[in-house]
């Protein structure tokens, strides 16, 4: 039953990392106690997930995060209301609202949460190599990321020639 459950992830069932496949295999435990119409919209998602890229997951999983995060700041009602009223909007103040909205990173995704600045690892003299075109100069250290504001953009790492 798991496996037809899961049928829709098969081909990228090899890449999916341990946890990711857990979670996958927690979410099909559900699928049998669900109406026929329920378990086509389940395999509808899967088939679309494994549609999106890496990068596309990783943004739908931020995006997930944050809406979570914002979720839990209003009540079901607060919610339904806003949507009803954003459904409400035509297609033009929709496409102006979004307009508006900060513009999305480009790259990777950016971490759910910051790192702390004691778990970033901290280079001694000794492990710098100038060699490698890493020198004190051009390393980031703990200190000068706790020092950054939150909002400004890590500078990129360049090696000196």
């Amino acid at each position: 039953m798991q496996q037809q459950t899961l049928k829709p992830l098969a081909s990228i069932w090899a890449t999916l990392t341990a946890a990711r496949k857990r979670k996958w295999l927690e979410v099909s435990k559900n699928y049998p106690s669900l109406p026929p119409e329920g378990k086509a919209i389940m395999h509808s998602r899967m088939n679309e997930w494994v549609a999106l890229s890496p990068k596309q997951r990783a943004e739908a999983r931020l995006n997930f995060a944050k809406t979570k995060a914002l979720s839990k700041q209003l009540t079901a009602e607060e919610k339904k209301a806003k949507w009803e009223t954003y459904q409400a909007l035509s297609a033009e103040e929709k496409q102006k609202l979004a307009a508006k909205a900060p513009r999305r990173p480009t790259g990777a995704a950016p971490a759910v949460k910051p790192v702390a600045a004691q778990k970033l690892a901290t280079l001694s003299a000794r492990s710098v190599k100038p060699e490698a075109g890493i020198t004190p100069k051009n390393v980031v250290t703990p200190a000068a990321m706790a020092a950054r504001p939150p909002d400004e953009a890590v500078p990129p790492i360049t090696h000196s020639p």
